[in-house]
């Protein structure tokens, strides 16, 4: 069987559009970019050590990563705290929009710390960034397809 020059090869034809893949995330989602952060190596160790310290700090929080670290199998060592970070995310993600809107804040702000993105203006006020970030993070959760009313504080 020949193959022609002009013939394209099945791996080289364009991506279905229901193709499960996420094409165009968000840049700013903290979920994704802290899912991001933990495939480089500097990053990752940042990442792993604040996500211990918020969880050490909060026994809500201490709950639900046992869980997500309960659901590792097959892993050990560094990997499995890897892969435990990854479900706590991944939890944090489907979890309702009152439920871990805190740590979503706190995962909002702690990406853009690592990142070097920054912070929004008035952040050294700290009252200022915690309602811009709530609102952000609260807007992850808000239905689309309806025109929200945003309201200013």
């Amino acid at each position: 069987m020949h193959h022609r020059q002009d013939q394209r090869r099945w791996d080289a034809q364009p991506r279905a559009i229901k193709d499960p893949r996420p094409q165009n995330a968000t840049a700013t989602d903290p979920l994704v970019l802290a899912t991001s952060l933990l495939d480089g190596a500097r990053t990752r160790a940042a990442l792993l050590k604040a996500v211990e310290a918020r969880v050490k700090a909060d026994a809500e929080e201490r709950r639900h990563f046992a869980a997500a670290a309960g659901r590792v199998r097959g892993l050990s060592g560094d990997q499995a705290l890897v892969q435990a970070v990854r479900n706590y995310l991944q939890d944090l993600a489907r979890s309702a929009a009152n439920d871990r809107t805190a740590t979503v804040v706190w995962l909002a702000q702690t990406v853009a710390t690592l990142t070097g993105t920054g912070v929004p203006n008035g952040a050294h006020s700290g009252v200022t960034v915690a309602r811009d970030l709530r609102a952000a993070a609260e807007a992850l959760f808000r239905p689309r397809g309806r025109d929200d009313v945003s309201v200013s504080g």
